[in-house]
């Protein structure tokens, strides 16, 4: 499979309609800078059809498997969730404080709609992630949260 993201679209959308610069004047999100945005995208878009894409059919074929207590991916996961791991994706939208980049949800959905058009198999998984950390910082104990999310 192949998978080209639409960035002109993406970027018309965030800019012209979504209101990215408002966003990014807001207290926390200075960072939100259009070259900064762009960067992420762009990185966002090559992991995705050069990285995601390619496994999709793999995945879908081979999926996962139990094997004597261990869950057994098809090939190319492990490589392509270390590769994502390192590149701090799974860590774009939340608290600095807690190891995240601290950018917008309005970004984090953007790229978020890359992994899921070129895998959605693996983007799936990132959803459980999502929902791990967003659990933590709003329902864990004091001592689990980043210091922004005690409260």
């Amino acid at each position: 499979m192949t998978y080209i993201a639409p960035l002109a679209d993406m970027r018309f959308a965030l800019r012209e309609i979504a209101g990215l610069g408002q966003v990014a004047a807001l207290p926390g999100y200075e960072h939100a800078t259009d070259d900064t945005v762009d960067a992420v995208l762009d990185e966002a878009a090559r992991l995705a059809g050069n990285g995601l894409a390619p496994l999709n059919r793999g995945g879908d074929k081979v999926g996962a498997r139990l094997e004597n207590g261990v869950v057994r991916t098809a090939p190319g996961f492990p490589e392509i969730y270390k590769e994502f791991v390192e590149g701090g994706w799974n860590s774009l939208p939340f608290d600095a404080d807690f190891g995240g980049q601290a950018m917008p949800w309005l970004i984090a959905t953007s790229v978020q709609e890359m992994w899921q058009a070129a895998n959605m198999g693996f983007g799936l998984v990132l959803l459980l992630n999502q929902g791990a950390i967003d659990a933590i910082q709003h329902h864990g104990s004091a001592e689990r949260r980043p210091p922004t999310c005690r409260r």
